[in-house]
C-alpha cells in the first residue's frame, strides 16, 4: 500500500510540476509586458494578474486554499506580513492570499536566476544579504524603506526550514523591529497542512486543503524598540495557538531521524538584527 501511494505520488507530483511549467509559459510574455511597462511600482493590476495565475496552478495541483480573515484586516493599508515556515507553499499562500500590492524577501542568489531573477527584480522584491555586517545593514535599510512606503511585506521570521517536528522553531527578531520603526502592524498568518502538502525535503506536491489564518492586526504605533520581545511573543502565541488547535499532540507530523538532523535554509531574514 505505501508502495503504491508513493508511485501516486511521483506521478501526481510529475503532473504538478508539468502544468506549473506550461501555465507559467503561456503567461510570462504578459506579465513580462506588464513588468517592464510598469517597472517597480505598486500595481495591483499586476498584483491581480498575478494572483490568478497562481490560483490556476494551484487548481492543477489540486490543492485548495482556505483563508480566515479577521475581519478588521483592510487590504487597502499597508502590513507586515508573518507566517510558520514548513514548505515552499507559503510563497504562493502570500501571493494569493493577500489582495494588495506586496514585496518578498528572498535569498540574494534567487535574484541572479534566470526568468525567476529578472521578475523578482524587476517587481521589487528585495535580496537578502548575509555576507557581511554592511550587507545585512543594507538590507535592513531597503526593507525599512518598503514599510516606510506604506507597501506590504511579507517575510518567515523563522529564517529557514527545519526538518523537525516543532510546531513552531524560534523567531527572529527583523521583522518585529521594521515593524516598530516603520509603525506598520503586524498580521500573523498560520499555515495549516503546508509542510505536508509540499514538504521541503523533497521535491513532492500532494492535493489536499490548506488552511491559513489571518490574525487581527498587531499594531506598533505607540510601540518603541523596547517592546520587541513582548511583540515577538505575542505574535508567536498566535501562531502557537492555531497550530496548536489542528496539532493537538503538540508536534508537527514528519518523519524524520534527529540523528540524521538538517535543515533547509530557505530565507535566513535578517539574521544579526
Amino acid at each position: 500500500m505505501k508502495k503504491l501511494k508513493n508511485t501516486f505520488e511521483l506521478i501526481w507530483t510529475a503532473w504538478c510540476l508539468f502544468s506549473a511549467t506550461i501555465i507559467i509559459l503561456i503567461n510570462l510574455p504578459i506579465i513580462t509586458l506588464l513588468i517592464l511597462y510598469f517597472g517597480k511600482e505598486d500595481n495591483q493590476f499586476i498584483d491581480y494578474y498575478l494572483r490568478t495565475c497562481t490560483r490556476a496552478i494551484l487548481i492543477s495541483w489540486g490543492i485548495k486554499m482556505v483563508f480566515i480573515k479577521h475581519p478588521n484586516i483592510d487590504f487597502s493599508k499597508a502590513y507586515i506580513y508573518v507566517c510558520n515556515h514548513r514548505s515552499y507553499l507559503d510563497v504562493l499562500v502570500g501571493i494569493i492570499g493577500i489582495k494588495s500590492y506586496k514585496r518578498f524577501l528572498g535569498k540574494e542568489e534567487v535574484f541572479s536566476w534566470p526568468i525567476i531573477g529578472f521578475l523578482a527584480n524587476r517587481l521589487g522584491h528585495i535580496p537578502v544579504k548575509r555576507q557581511s555586517e554592511s550587507d545585512r545593514e543594507e538590507s535592513y535599510q531597503k526593507i525599512l524603506n518598503v514599510t516606510k512606503n506604506k507597501t506590504s511585506l511579507f517575510l518567515c521570521p523563522e529564517g529557514a526550514i527545519f526538518m523537525n517536528d516543532r510546531l513552531l522553531n524560534e523567531l527572529r527578531n527583523g521583522a518585529f523591529r521594521v515593524a516598530i520603526e516603520s509603525k506598520t502592524p503586524i498580521v500573523a498568518i498560520s499555515m495549516i497542512n503546508a509542510g505536508e502538502l509540499f514538504p521541503a525535503d523533497k521535491i513532492r506536491i500532494r492535493p489536499g486543503k490548506c488552511i491559513n489564518y489571518m490574525s487581527e492586526p498587531f499594531e506598533t504605533k505607540n510601540l518603541s524598540l523596547s517592546n520587541v520581545d513582548s511583540l515577538r511573543t505575542q505574535v508567536k502565541k498566535e501562531l502557537l495557538k492555531n497550530l496548536t488547535a489542528h496539532y493537538p499532540e503538540g508536534k508537527y507530523p514528519i518523519e524524520f531521524n534527529p540523528n540524521d538532523y538538517k535543515e533547509t535554509v530557505y530565507l535566513n531574514t535578517l539574521q544579526k538584527k
